[in-house]
């Protein structure tokens, strides 16, 4: 008996311990952790959300129009309407001395269709020229018109006066055709356009030029004029 014990196997017996719940531990991994920090900020953000969303909408609701205790009302003053009246006054004053001006306003002087035996516009040239440029042209030619502006340039290069004179105008041609009789030649004596005559002091034709003359031709033509009478 002895000797079977000695060659029996040795075997090792341990005592089971028996759990206890009560001192058990849960614990959380990381992710598990976060997603909980997660949902309460956002449950928390949501309820802050809600909160300023009726906050202002009671504020909206609560504004209301003030409306002044004691209402303004213009009032004008004694002295205003005075001035508001002097002014007035002015303002019509000065409108009836405009209307006094413009009835009292003499009327331009009228000079007759002739002065001197010559159409009044040469007469009057005359007077504060020696030597006038007299351009003929006939309404509505292109030719004419050019001649005519030919003209008035070569006047103010000379430093002559000018007038410009239509041929169809009755009270310019009858005094007019009068100048030219003593006219050498009998395409002188005729009024028809385009045409430039220089007259000089007292009313005695200088040249004269038929058909187109530059402004160059016609200032040349008037400063000899203006030799001559010195």
């Amino acid at each position: 008996m002895r000797r079977a014990r000695e060659t029996a196997p040795f075997v090792l017996r341990v005592k089971r311990r028996t759990r206890n719940a009560d001192k058990n531990t849960v614990s959380l991994s990381p992710r598990v952790r976060i997603l909980a920090a997660a949902f309460v900020l956002a449950v928390l953000a949501l309820g802050a959300g809600f909160l300023l969303l009726g906050h202002q909408g009671a504020s909206s609701a609560a504004v209301k129009e003030i409306k002044p205790l004691h209402p303004v009302k213009k009032h004008v003053t004694a002295s205003a309407t005075k001035r508001m009246a002097v002014a007035k006054k002015t303002a019509a004053t000065a409108t009836a001395k405009k209307v006094a001006v413009k009835a009292v306003a003499k009327p331009k002087a009228r000079h007759p269709a002739v002065i001197d035996g010559m159409p009044a516009g040469l007469a009057l040239a005359l007077r504060s020229h020696d030597v006038v440029v007299v351009s003929l042209y006939t309404p509505g030619a292109s030719v004419d018109a050019m001649a005519t502006d030919e003209a008035r340039q070569g006047a103010a290069l000379a430093g002559a006066g000018f007038v410009a004179f239509n041929v169809g105008d009755e009270k310019v041609v009858s005094p007019l055709a009068s100048l030219l009789t003593e006219a050498p030649t009998a395409a002188d004596r005729v009024l028809d356009g385009p045409a430039v005559l220089v007259f000089e002091r007292p009313g005695s034709l200088f040249v004269r030029f038929n058909g187109f003359a530059d402004r160059d031709t016609v200032a040349q033509a008037a400063a000899n004029a203006a030799t001559s009478t010195r």
